[in-house]
């Protein structure tokens, strides 16, 4: 019985080294591009005129797929800027994210709505009244450990 035990609990940590192996990705392919790649990238239209630049992506939480492009739009020097989000597929994206186009206009860009962000959700508080934002430390009030950023 002991030896059954015991060879049935190697083959379990056995499997469990295996399939911690295979979450490990050990090289990018050269189909995937990198976040700092992308975030920043100046978008174009297809006449090549500056529309904007990448600021942040929004994922399908459970699926890991990129969703959307949110564009920084107008403005001067970041001032009065909006954000507008583009369905990531309508980005045309060359060269590692050194060239971003898109088919629409700086005017189409201006005269779309402005993209809504939601709060982000925190932790909801144990018994003991601990939680909230894990990134929040030291009763930071500034969005915690996000810059800020939500």
């Amino acid at each position: 019985m002991r030896r059954t035990t015991l060879a049935l609990l190697a083959g379990f940590s056995i499997a469990g080294a295996a399939s911690a192996q295979e979450a490990v990705v050990t090289q990018q392919s050269a189909d995937e591009l990198l976040g700092g790649w992308v975030l920043g990238s100046a978008v174009t239209s297809v006449d090549g005129e500056r529309i904007g630049s990448i600021d942040d992506i929004t994922i399908v939480a459970g699926e890991g797929q990129i969703n959307a492009a949110i564009i920084s739009v107008g403005g001067f020097l970041g001032f009065g800027a909006k954000s507008i989000a583009v369905d990531w597929s309508e980005l045309e994206i060359n060269w590692d994210a050194r060239e971003v186009v898109l088919n629409m206009s700086r005017e189409e860009m201006e005269e779309a709505e402005e993209y809504v962000f939601r709060d982000r959700e925190y932790i909801p508080a144990t018994d003991e009244g601990v939680g909230a934002d894990p990134m929040d430390a030291g009763g930071a009030t500034d969005g915690g450990g996000t810059g800020g950023l939500n």
